[in-house]
């Protein structure tokens, strides 16, 4: 399947475990995630994990950051706001801002961090493509 079509799969799963709650709150189980160590107000979950490629969905709460990292080993990387607002900021470009049902792709590897600039729980959820095995 080209990248596009895993992609887009990745979307369709993404949207079909993450339900866009009309109040600006944190939804999809907040519980379940994981603190990320170092980045205060910050918490990820794993959602599917395929060879193909992997779905977290994350939490930021308001003013939190999460620190400047790379997922090195992803080939592409989407990220998807179900809620709060963000500013994504990926090295050597211009920080933008991101509002709920907004996508932007990344490159595999590219250096980038975010703020949660609004007053609620932002909900991420974050594609990441793998390299086919060999």
């Amino acid at each position: 399947m080209p990248t596009s079509g895993i992609a887009t799969l990745c979307f369709f799963t993404a949207l079909m475990v993450t339900a866009v709650d009309v109040s600006g709150q944190a939804v999809g189980g907040a519980d379940g995630a994981r603190p990320v160590l170092g980045d205060p107000g910050i918490s990820s979950m794993l959602v599917l994990e395929d060879t193909a490629f992997r779905v977290l969905r994350d939490y930021a709460e308001p003013g939190a950051t999460r620190r400047l990292h790379a997922h090195n080993t992803a080939t592409y990387q989407v990220f998807m706001l179900v809620t709060g607002k963000i500013r994504l900021t990926v090295e050597g470009q211009d920080a933008v801002d991101i509002l709920p049902g907004e996508v932007v792709s990344l490159l595999g590897g590219a250096s980038h961090t975010f703020t949660n600039t609004g007053e609620v729980t932002a909900t991420i959820v974050e594609v990441f493509g793998k390299a086919p095995p060999r």
